[in-house]
């Protein structure tokens, strides 16, 4: 106590003023030093809803899909890998509820029908148990679908879905092809592009039922797919198949 009333004495008051600055700096100073930022959020962008995602008012993904063709067929068709249809295409869905979706697609499409050749068919196709033939669609394929999802509150995922489709599209080319056995040896394949007999526009309708990114469809076509008068038999008008998504 001495020692300090010596030295503020000895200061003089312009010296105890620069004390009293010096202590009231050292106050404010070291409660802030001490404080870190833990979280910094900015509160007009945190608060905005994401507007994409499976279970948002907007999302779109691409799809693979193999259906083989089942049903009933008077033209003599090969069932199995060698008749089935090949989808690659993107979809692009618009939630409308919690509940319900409509859904758009733009797809290739490359449909096949593999002949049997223990079969009889009509011309200009050949009856001949050495001949493999086939025909085949290039379509560039758009469909629409409603979609309905039983479970509204699933979070942002696609979930159990059920879709009602329609779809349609133009075969860009068509093509007809046969091989078989040459006379001198060897194999003779006859290709004709773009025949007559074979329709451009196809379409139908169909179902799917599908859980997130796997799905099963099937699909009915409504017109002929062999326009011409002078052939009574069609090839089957079923297809069944899965969708694969990549989400």
């Amino acid at each position: 106590m001495k020692l300090t009333r010596s030295f503020t004495a000895a200061a003089g008051p312009r010296g105890l003023m620069l004390i009293m600055v010096y202590w009231l700096s050292c106050l404010g100073t070291r409660p802030a030093q001490a404080q870190q930022v833990l979280l910094q959020t900015n509160v007009a962008t945190d608060t905005i809803a994401p507007r994409t995602g499976p279970n948002r008012p907007w999302f779109g993904h691409v799809y693979l899909g193999y259906a083989p063709a089942v049903g009933a067929s008077a033209l003599g068709v090969k069932y199995g890998f060698g008749s089935a249809e090949t989808l690659v295409g993107g979809r692009l869905k618009r939630r409308l509820t919690g509940g319900l979706a409509l859904c758009a697609d733009l797809r290739y499409g490359y449909l096949r029908y593999q002949l049997n050749p223990d079969a009889n068919h009509p011309a200009p196709f050949r009856t001949d148990p050495e001949a493999d033939q086939h025909l085949a669609y290039h379509q560039a394929q758009g469909e629409l679908s409603l979609r309905l999802n039983p479970e509204r509150r699933r979070g942002n995922v696609l979930g159990r879905y059920l879709d009602v489709l329609a779809y349609g599209g133009y075969a860009l080319g068509t093509t007809y092809a046969a091989e078989q056995p040459a006379p001198g040896g060897g194999q003779q394949e006859v290709v004709v592009h773009q025949p007559p007999y074979l329709a451009r526009w196809l379409g139908g309708v169909g179902v799917r039922v599908g859980s997130n990114s796997l799905a099963l469809v099937g699909r009915y076509r409504l017109n002929d797919a062999l326009r011409s008068p002078a052939f009574p038999a069609e090839p089957p008008r079923f297809t069944v198949g899965v969708e694969l998504s990549w989400l």
